[in-house]
């Protein structure tokens, strides 16, 4: 790219056969088109695009949930590239088709709140899902103002569902209904974890497994 001193042609932008005018406040710019490349991508440029894929198509309902429950230690990251770095490394594994989210190490919160210990799920096979969990209120980064939070997603239908502030960390049991149009799926995938919505913490998320 190459910057227009003196231009006898004055402030231009656009497009002009194989070039291209970009005019910013920094001052007017001048580029060439993109040249397509013929060359067929390697084997690991193929597995790499693949991994990509299947993480966004993963991710992609889950932002607005992320965005809330993910507290990393370094706040000045962008957290969805912070997600999806975390996911290209420890979220996939290689499976008959090729590269497949690995739900027991994916994470739907990260921060430094106690995650939940000692839990238990049962799902009803109707819309209720009953949670049990050992509070640990007396252990570190426990807190009585942690809420537990569930997520719940269906594969075959690539649906997410979404239980904020079931109840506080003390209480030790609680339970929540399932959409009522779920009522006719037979399996679901299950996530829990503690959350502070407003002081922005929350912890690990723990995998619980198939219901």
């Amino acid at each position: 790219m190459a910057r227009l001193l003196n231009n006898p042609l004055g402030s231009i932008s656009g497009k002009a056969g194989t070039l291209v005018f970009k005019k910013t406040k920094h001052g007017n710019f001048i580029s060439s088109l993109p040249v397509p490349s013929n060359k067929k991508p390697s084997e690991p440029q193929l597995l790499q695009r693949n991994k990509m894929k299947v993480i966004m198509h993963f991710l992609g309902p889950l932002k607005h949930i992320l965005k809330l429950l993910f507290s990393p230690n370094r706040p000045t990251s962008a957290s969805f590239h912070f997600i999806k770095s975390y996911y290209l490394l420890h979220g996939l594994h290689f499976g008959t088709q090729g590269y497949e989210i690995n739900y027991a190490t994916s994470l739907m919160s990260y921060g430094d709140l106690r995650p939940p210990e000692q839990a238990f799920a049962q799902w009803d096979g109707a819309q209720e899902v009953l949670l049990e969990w050992n509070p640990q209120s007396e252990q570190a980064l426990a807190h009585a103002e942690d809420y537990l939070f569930a997520v719940v997603y269906h594969p075959p239908t690539h649906q997410f569902f979404f239980a904020p502030q079931l109840a506080v960390r003390n209480e030790g049991l609680t339970s929540f209904l399932l959409p009522s149009p779920w009522s006719s799926f037979t399996s679901y995938k299950l996530w829990i974890g503690f959350h502070q919505l407003e002081a922005q913490k929350a912890s690990m998320s723990v995998y619980m497994g198939e219901l």
